[in-house]
């Protein structure tokens, strides 16, 4: 793991070698026995120019039937508070801290910014496609409007192709079993590429921020990334 200082000016952290193939092999078992046995929202949003297209066992879930994700979720966040010098907390909403992604064939991400300050994505296969694309603090922040329209305009800026190639950084990172990425998920614009193989992309996605954090788009936005259900607004990530 780099230090404190790298990741603090880097904005991410890549860790290669966090899970052992083994304890890859361990979580997956579990989340196949899950996906057996109950319901996965597949869900769909038609946003341009990449849609949201995977399944997700959302945190709510993940906390009540799959305890030992939610313990990962938990050793992970004393990684987070030692690299951001201070402590930050589980969120609130019990749906968003800890998430299973599972992403089949042709399936993306959208691209967007987190509304949490940092996110922290472990992987647990290897697939065809489905790279993370991000750039690093590639994010105007307006510090007392983060959740307004404005916002949203200067966000969709930023996501333009010759925006991203002229002022930002751009890092490809591959599904790697047992990879860990920890990037400042709300000052990174970040999206997947579709998965080109058979095999599903399975990956955990964990979102940490200071304490006491609250987000004004939150119903909205569980709604429009934890359910099938129709959404009034094309980006809810914006009140």
């Amino acid at each position: 793991m780099e230090s404190k200082e790298q990741f603090q000016l880097r904005g991410y952290v890549v860790n290669k070698d966090f899970l052992s193939p083994q304890e890859c092999e361990y979580y997956l078992s579990l989340i196949q026995n899950y996906r057996r046995q109950a319901i996965v929202p597949e869900i769909y949003r038609n946003t341009k120019p990449i849609p949201l297209r995977y399944a997700v066992i959302d945190g709510a879930r993940v906390k009540s039937d799959l305890k030992e994700i939610q313990q990962l979720y938990e050793t992970v966040n004393t990684i987070v508070n030692d690299l951001m010098h201070q402590k930050l907390a589980p969120l609130a909403d019990v749906k968003v801290p800890c998430n299973v992604n599972i992403t089949k064939k042709g399936g993306t991400y959208r691209w967007h910014y987190d509304r949490n300050a940092i996110t922290a994505l472990l992987y647990l296969n290897q697939v065809d496609g489905g790279e993370i694309e991000f750039y690093p603090n590639h994010r105007i922040t307006l510090p007392k409007a983060k959740f307004s329209r404005l916002q949203g305009h200067l966000d969709q800026l930023m996501q333009y192709h010759i925006v991203r190639n002229t002022l930002g950084q751009r890092i490809l990172v591959k599904p790697q079993p047992g990879l860990l990425l920890i990037m400042c998920g709300d000052k990174c614009l970040h999206s997947v590429r579709p998965v080109t193989g058979t095999q599903d992309r399975i990956n955990i996605v964990m979102a940490y921020d200071y304490p006491d954090a609250s987000f004004e788009i939150q119903s909205q936005l569980n709604t429009y990334l934890y359910s099938t259900e129709l959404v009034k607004r094309s980006d809810p990530n914006y009140s």
